[in-house]
């Protein structure tokens, strides 16, 4: 029978619930290893959380240094764009576009990067990022309550809570059994849940590079990628959903072909890369003597465009880019291809049109026709979502695998920032508890002598051992107030960096 047991919340905004029903179990559990019959088990199970206690000390260290890391980043940051004047506005607007989208997909970014649904990731992932967090939350305080079982300490209740809308689980432990515990024992048991947050994330890791899941997929999925990628998604208020119908093909961006190809969609179009013409059209230049948008530096002005002879680059050209870049055929080399009255030529360089290729039927190339796109190449990325998987059977959705990978990408991220926000020292966590527990072996080790053992030497070493624990506490204290400072000022950074982008 399963009882419950929910908290009366004190504000709207926070439920608890909590149940005793695990508890025979975990009681279970913890007899099954404490018998001879599960000694080996006992062992290998210490062992494991051994070097899981080692793994994150390890980690504790890595998140203050990417702390560090971060608050110097955006304190450079913010230094740069406060004091460095924005001259590209009144240069050339062009540039802006170019500077914006630097902006929006920094090569460098900073250390550590907040998941914001509706600000930095989509608003529509919530769900995902909800599921992959509960889901962490609970292998994070299955560690407590396996290495609780190991040393014998019974579970009071498990349970979960929502603080507005995130999840949280919990295991309440007695405070008086876990520290009786030696030194050793209650850092397993403080320890284990960031471990365990930190082997899932390296067995999803090792799966990803395994390539397991796409093995899985093909079962009710095959790869098309010989025929392009499919159009498995796009936003509603995006002028490209009345152009890129669900399920079409997309076969090339501009002459760079995304067939056999499933890296080229995103580099090309996130990548700073050059314009790739690989061809150029055969277009009557005779009459064309207006070469005013090659030098206006205000492209939204006019609605010509600036094309550059195929053989060189310093004959410029003012045409209307639809008539041209909208031609499947009429394709030439080298201006000899074309009639005497015509030119062989291409989009310049700086030009921000992308040529998209969609096939509906995705078989031959008499179905395929042209979406011009003008503006920057990101913002296709952000807008469509394509892949390289079709369904087998006409039950099966086809943005299926592109949800997959994205909570899998997400319950990757949960568990690695679990593994290292609750190993950080900072109140209420567990890091807290694992820097008292480090400073006190250290102490130990460093200061205490074996005749501090006798009861001889009781009075002698008193003052001593009270020193000591002064001592460590306000160490502790010191490193704690020190990672708040670290953490608060990157919250504040980050939302003055924000607010002045």
């Amino acid at each position: 029978m399963i009882s419950l047991a929910a908290g009366i919340p004190r504000s709207l905004f926070h439920l608890r619930v909590q149940t005793r029903a695990f508890n025979a179990h975990h009681d279970t559990f913890s007899l099954r290893l404490a018998s001879r019959n599960y000694l080996r088990t006992r062992k290998f199970l210490l062992m494991f959380y051994d070097t899981g206690s080692v793994l994150v000390i390890f980690g504790m260290f890595t998140a203050v240094v990417l702390l560090v890391w971060t608050m110097v980043s955006l304190l450079s940051s913010t230094f740069l764009r406060v004091t460095v004047p924005d001259t590209s506005t009144s240069l050339l607007k062009r540039a802006v576009g170019v500077a914006t989208r630097a902006t929006a997909y920094p090569r460098v970014t900073h250390a550590v990067n907040p998941i914001i649904p509706g600000l930095t990731v989509p608003l529509k992932h919530l769900p995902l990022i909800l599921l992959s967090l509960c889901i962490s939350q609970i292998v994070h305080e299955s560690g407590h309550a396996i290495t609780a079982a190991i040393h014998r300490i019974p579970m009071l209740a498990a349970g979960a809570s929502i603080t507005f809308m995130f999840p949280a689980a919990f295991v309440t432990l007695p405070s008086a059994r876990v520290e009786e515990l030696s030194s050793l024992d209650r850092l397993r048991v403080i320890t284990s849940g960031c471990f365990h947050n930190l082997t899932l994330w390296l067995i999803l890791l090792a799966a990803a590079w395994s390539g397991i899941g796409q093995r899985m997929l093909l079962v009710g999925y095959e790869d098309v990628s010989a025929r392009g990628l499919i159009v498995a998604h796009v936003e509603a208020d995006s002028p490209l959903s009345t152009h890129l119908p669900i399920g079409s093909f997309l076969t090339a961006l501009d002459d760079r072909s995304l067939k056999s190809s499933r890296d080229v969609w995103s580099t090309y179009l996130l990548e700073p890369t050059p314009t790739t013409y690989t061809q150029g059209w055969c277009v009557d230049t005779a009459s064309s003597d207006d070469h005013q948008c090659c030098s206006d530096t205000d492209y939204s002005a006019s609605s010509s465009s600036c094309f550059v002879s195929f053989e060189s680059k310093m004959e410029e050209y003012c045409t209307n880019p639809v008539a041209i870049l909208s031609q499947i055929r009429n394709r030439c080399d080298s201006s000899t291809s074309c009639l005497e009255s015509q030119s062989c030529i291409k989009p310049r360089g700086d030009q921000d049109i992308l040529r998209i290729t969609v096939n509906h039927a995705g078989a031959g190339t008499e179905d395929e026709r042209i979406v011009l796109w003008s503006g920057p190449r990101y913002e296709v990325w952000e807008q469509v979502q394509t892949t390289h998987l079709g369904p087998r059977f006409g039950i099966i959705p086809l943005g299926l695998p592109l949800i997959l990978a994205d909570f899998f990408q997400y319950l990757k991220l949960t568990n690695l920032s679990l593994y290292l926000l609750n190993s950080l020292p900072l109140p209420a966590l567990d890091g807290s508890q694992l820097l008292m527990i480090v400073l006190e072996m250290v102490f130990t080790r460093w200061f205490q002598t074996p005749s501090t053992i006798l009861d001889i030497e009781a009075l002698r070493t008193r003052g001593t051992r009270s020193y000591q624990r002064r001592v460590q506490h306000v160490l502790q204290t010191f490193i704690m107030i020190g990672t708040c400072t670290l953490l608060g000022s990157c919250v504040m950074l980050g939302i003055i960096e924000w607010m002045i982008v």
